[in-house]
């Protein structure tokens, strides 16, 4: 199987990387002292392929940080899209250099960007939407990068922490910036709730890393996030992060704790929503209960729809990125919207079938006992997964960028351990038996 190490980098992947390291310093040198913002760009881009060379481990971590820095120099606009897309096709071709084994996890990443695919340039039914490749290219780029961190899986610990202080990032400069609709934090092209998607991932990585990292300082990123992420007062975000901090909190503890802890995080997810609104209206902004119960039925009409649209074609689906367009012609809704519900958005567009592949793909990676640092990604991808419940984040890279990758390093660990079992991930420290440091 292939590892990613240098060691085994073939002949022409050494060549190239020997001459993009030669060329690659005096060209960013000089568009970075004779040019302007594009060459900044460029010297970025160019230090990102020198490094993916060598590490594409490391060019994952950098992906996964650059990701947002991206989103806030272009909001909404193209630059994420492209750079992400660009760098996954970069670090694909490093890795098919050196040559690939059959896997499970590979054939079933192939098999639903086949059927994602299909679904989008043979559509069932015709519709005149527009662009509906572009949503298809990065969700495909986004199994690009789950294959890339399965392959050439990055360090866990390190995956937690860039995670962290990215989101961290990105939540004070949200909050620096002030920008809210409908009494909601939102910003960087992105509505609240999405906004929220973010802020969730990120909490649940820093709390992860205080926790296992044995740093309290890690719960200051964690702080931050978990400030901008009630100013979203996204439902759904509020549920991730509970589903998250759940999972952290529960691994290695004693089973009495255990239930403790479920308890608590329960009354906290049922009584803090309640109260939020009562002090503040923390939860739902200016939004009457009106409004709520409103957008609760058009959504589950919504949902209706599309489960029914998926009994109907179960193979092929309607054609990927369709629905919206789809639910403004039916009698049942006449308006356009999306799915809110991704699982349900794969089975109506893609098939049910695309649908199985997608959730074997989280079965094989997250069903699984880990210790240590593959817990906190195993946490981030029970987030996200619960996540994808109230949202179509799937085709947004700076949501779903962090799950990719997690779960690519978590079936490479999966992988690793059935074929060496006696190799088990570091075990966690009793919480009751102090350790020397």
């Amino acid at each position: 199987m292939f590892t990613g190490r240098p060691s085994m980098r073939s002949l022409p992947a050494a060549v190239f990387g020997r001459l993009g390291l030669l060329a690659a310093g005096p060209v960013a040198v000089h568009l970075a002292l004779f040019h302007g913002v594009e060459a900044v760009v460029a010297t970025v881009v160019i230090c990102f392929a020198v490094v993916v060379w060598p590490r594409p481990d490391v060019a994952l971590l950098m992906l996964l940080g650059l990701v947002p820095v991206a989103a806030v120099a272009d909001p909404g606009g193209t630059t994420l899209p492209v750079m992400g897309t660009g760098a996954v096709g970069l670090i694909l071709v490093r890795i098919a250099l050196i040559g690939l084994r059959p896997r499970l996890d590979l054939l079933l990443i192939l098999l639903l960007g086949c059927g994602v695919a299909v679904s989008c340039l043979l559509p069932q039914q015709t519709f005149s939407v527009a662009h509906p490749w572009k949503l298809c290219a990065l969700l495909l780029a986004g199994l690009g990068l789950l294959a890339a961190s399965a392959l050439t899986p990055p360090d866990p610990r390190h995956i937690a922490q860039v995670v962290a202080c990215s989101g961290a990032g990105v939540a004070v400069y949200l909050v620096i910036r002030g920008e809210y609709a409908s009494d909601r934090l939102t910003g960087l092209g992105l509505n609240p709730n999405y906004v929220g998607s973010v802020l969730a991932l990120s909490l649940v990585a820093g709390v992860g890393a205080a926790r296992f990292h044995r740093s309290w300082a890690w719960l200051l990123p964690a702080a931050a996030c978990a400030y901008a992420l009630l100013e979203t007062r996204s439902r759904g975000a509020f549920v991730m992060a509970a589903a998250g901090l759940a999972c952290v909190l529960l691994v290695g503890r004693r089973p009495r704790y255990k239930v403790l802890i479920v308890l608590a995080i329960a009354a906290a997810t049922l009584l803090l929503p309640s109260s939020l609104d009562t002090v503040e209206d923390n939860l739902t902004g200016s939004r009457t209960s009106t409004e709520l119960v409103a957008n609760t039925e058009v959504r589950k009409r919504a949902a209706e729809v599309a489960l029914q649209v998926a009994f109907d074609h179960p193979l092929r689906g309607i054609g990927y990125a369709r629905f919206p367009e789809y639910a403004r012609t039916s009698p049942a809704l006449g308006i356009y919207i999306n799915t809110h519900n991704d699982y349900l958005r794969v089975a109506a567009e893609a098939g049910i079938v695309t649908l199985a592949l997608l959730v074997a793909l989280m079965w094989l990676g997250l069903a699984r006992r880990y210790a240590a640092d593959h817990a906190v990604l195993q946490a981030l991808g029970v987030s996200y997964a619960v996540g994808l419940l109230f949202a179509n984040t799937l085709t947004d890279l700076l949501v779903s960028t962090p799950f990719w990758i997690s779960l690519g390093c978590l079936l490479a660990h999966a992988g690793h351990r059935k074929r060496d079992p006696s190799t088990l991930s570091t075990p966690l420290p009793s919480p009751h038996v102090r350790t020397a440091e």
